[in-house]
């Protein structure tokens, strides 16, 4: 008998299959909120992001703010969240820091459609299933597999204009071949973006200075020596480049500082990403269930670089400590806080599913990962024309290197009361080790150290803190009920909880020296039904979703840490819908609603009031979606697609925030627009995207001073051609 668990196909309804609970299931069938993408739907948009798609999914946000950005579910961040709070895997495989010292919260993952086979984000807390930094859901990639049976090749190619900015093209492809027949598959895939810029610097003559590119290759084979076995190994290198983010200065009334689409500032932020990362998936059909082992390895660099010219640090390198004996920052006094994470993980988890068609089926598995990591944050003066000041570099320096080690077993056991109904109950209880080191230097460290001594704060940071413990056991929990009231409808009901580690804390004076882990606890009620006939279907889930200690970055006497801050509520619903009214044309929609509140505050952090709203959250946000399909002649079929999503405001941090001042994002609508050719072998597809060229505030980042805004990329045109055998 083939596992179900090994592959996932489209069923005979067209529904995707996805394994969110670990064993492949229509998603009609999954008990919780769900939203899934195959990767050639996302290749055909040019959906190249997590941003991109992220509209198109009731409950999910995305804050381009800092960094290369980070998704938001159902609001659960505060605006500058340095741990991850949505997980991000890669065939089963957690991705990305699991310690808040390495600025999870501001990298996220994106791979190349080409390689994909589907996307699925899971709405609200998977710690039993997927463990740490799951809290508020989950980022699911399955890569796409060799073709054990036949060759196949497909190639992409794009080229397009921004209006006010630059020339943008693009290039992937993938090919797949079978070796043995039946046995042994082999896969090759590349990609290079490069994107031109739309941000003037008329202060240094820069043209569209927020350019970009990425590219990356990835290999997969697959080997199936007996009907049982199934082994799936791939290898990911990827690395993104950009020169400075799509960021403009606004001022408080909501205007762009400079004028439209300008950026005047002799620095600014610039981000760099390399990511190499290798899975290996074995699954083992044993009659009553089965066997799956998923080892990785991931060594991500990921460094930033954001301009002060402005703010408390600004104040304090240029202005305060020369006083007190420290270097002098030459006129006009620039300075850059500089970031470097080198971060390597390594993973393995075994899991038993059962097979079978009793009532009693069954999940239990173990998980194991050691990382590795060091984080830099250097201050340095810099010239106008950005290099380097020689003599004073770094001005000063912070290493944080951190180890965290998890061990975490979990299972869940599902029993069918009859074909219709049935319950589910899972637990995880996960043990977590971390230790850190906090190391200072540079040529102003001197002086840094006496300015807490005039202060009347202490002595000052030590140079080397020494080994920093910490370790915590979790315990997360899982229950569903399902009701099917048809063939093709079900109603269910969802508790969930999830978390994000705790650790050893920077040593600062007034914070806990080991802060505890923050923990969601979801409710969830919800419906999944088609009707007419399969012409249509509607998704619809109420949630009230709980947060415990959530964990801020919050400052005390002058230096910064973690704390566990208060309290937070969600509730809210989530909807979608599509609809087939006659043959070619497809109809679909997503709306979305959100009220956040934090219900308890700690003592002297400074982030936040009760009563203040979540940030990067809207109250309302959605989607619409059409696609027309007509015959031309027998080889060629005409496509035009149109999709428009909304969010209202949101604010950049909680409103009563001091370290991160809040600024409020207006509501925003874009409009994309596709018509093309498809054929067997050929695609051809003209877009319109950002059609009515709207100034789309995405993000602010406020920490510096100035409202740093990403904004939406203006009014782009384009084609793009794929070759497909």
């Amino acid at each position: 008998m083939r596992p179900e668990s090994l592959e996932a196909v489209p069923s005979d309804a067209g529904d995707i299959v996805v394994t969110a609970n670990k064993r492949a299931e229509s998603i009609l069938n999954v008990a919780g909120a769900i939203s899934a993408f195959r990767g050639g739907d996302l290749l055909k948009n040019g959906s190249t992001s997590l941003a991109d798609f992220a509209g198109l999914t009731p409950g999910l946000q995305f804050n381009a703010g800092y960094g290369t950005g980070s998704p938001v579910i159902r609001g659960i961040n505060t605006g500058a969240d340095f741990g991850q709070s949505v997980g991000i895997t890669v065939d089963g495989a957690p991705i990305g820091p699991s310690s808040s010292f390495q600025t999870g919260g501001a990298s996220s993952l994106d791979l190349d459609p080409i390689d994909l086979e589907r996307v699925e984000v899971l709405k609200g807390p998977q710690g039993t299933v997927y463990g740490a930094n799951t809290l508020a859901g989950l980022i699911s990639y399955s890569l796409r597999e060799p073709d054990l049976q036949k060759p196949s090749a497909i190639a992409r190619v794009g080229l397009s204009g921004t209006e006010g900015g630059g020339t943008s093209h693009s290039e992937r492809a993938a090919i797949s071949m079978p070796v043995i027949e039946d046995q042994l598959a082999v896969r090759l895939s590349g990609f290079h973006d490069r994107r031109g810029g739309f941000v003037d610097n008329n202060l240094t003559n820069v043209a569209d200075q927020n350019r970009w590119r990425s590219y990356g290759v990835q290999g997969s084979v697959l080997f199936k020596p007996v009907e049982r076995l199934r082994i799936f190994i791939a290898g990911i290198y990827q690395k993104q480049n950009q020169y400075a983010q799509d960021q403009i200065v606004y001022t408080a009334n909501r205007t762009p500082r400079d004028g439209d689409l300008v950026n005047n500032d002799y620095l600014v932020p610039t981000t760099n990403r390399k990511t190499r990362f290798a899975v290996g998936k074995i699954d083992y059909d044993l009659d009553f269930a089965n066997l799956t082992s998923v080892t990785s390895y991931q060594h991500l660099n990921v460094n930033y670089a954001f301009p002060q010219e402005t703010g408390t640090l600004n104040t304090i390198f240029v202005n305060v400590l020369p006083l007190l004996g420290g270097v002098t920052i030459p006129a006009p006094g620039l300075l850059s806080n500089d970031t470097l994470n080198d971060f390597k993980k390594f993973t393995q988890e075994v899991r038993l599913t059962s097979t079978g068609s009793g009532p009693v089926s069954w999940l239990a598995g173990g998980y194991y990962t050691h990382e590795r990591s060091e984080q830099q944050q250097s201050v340095n003066a810099r010239t106008i024309s950005g290099a380097l000041v020689p003599g004073i570099n770094p001005a000063l320096r912070v290493t944080i290197p951190t180890t965290l080690t998890e061990y975490s077993a979990f299972g869940n056991v599902t029993y069918a009361f009859s074909e219709a109904f049935d319950i589910t109950g899972g637990v995880r209880v996960g043990q977590i080790e971390q230790v850190n080191r906090t190391l200072l230097s540079g040529s102003n460290f001197a002086a840094y150290k006496l300015l807490f001594v005039v202060s009347g704060l202490g002595s000052g940071p030590p140079a080397d803190t020494g080994p920093q413990q910490g370790a915590k056991t979790v315990v997360t929990y899982l229950a569903t009920a399902r009701y099917h009231f048809s063939r093709d409808g079900m109603i269910f009901a969802r508790f969930a909880t999830g978390f994000r580690p705790g650790g050893p804390n920077f040593p600062v004076p007034g914070f806990e020296p080991v802060y505890d882990p923050d923990q969601t606890y979801n409710y969830e009620l919800g419906l999944k039904t088609k009707f007419w006939d399969g012409r249509g279907s509607l998704d619809v889930t109420g949630y009230y979703l709980e947060w415990k200690n959530f964990l801020a970055f919050a400052s005390a006497g002058g230096l910064n840490g973690f704390a566990n801050a208060g309290d937070a509520r969600v509730y809210g619903f989530e909807a979608g819908a599509t609809l087939r009214p006659i043959d070619g044309l497809s109809l679909s929609g997503t709306l979305a609603f959100s009220d956040s509140r934090i219900t308890r505050v700690t003592a002297a952090t400074g982030i936040a009031q009760v009563g203040d709203a979540l940030p990067n959250n809207p109250r309302w946000s959605g989607s619409l979606s059409a696609e027309y399909r007509a015959p031309v002649d027998s080889r060629w079929q005409a496509v035009a697609r149109g999709s428009a999503r909304f969010a209202g405001s949101r604010n950049s941090s909680p409103q009563s925030s001091v370290a991160f001042p809040n600024y409020v994002l207006p509501g925003y609508a874009l409009f994309d627009a596709h018509a093309g050719l498809e054929s067997e072998h050929v695609d051809i597809d003209l877009f319109v995207r950002n059609l009515t060229d709207k100034r789309a505030q995405l993000a602010a980042y406020t920490q510096l001073g100035p409202n740093q805004i990403t904004i939406q990329q203006p009014r782009t045109i384009g084609a793009a051609v794929t070759f497909k055998y």
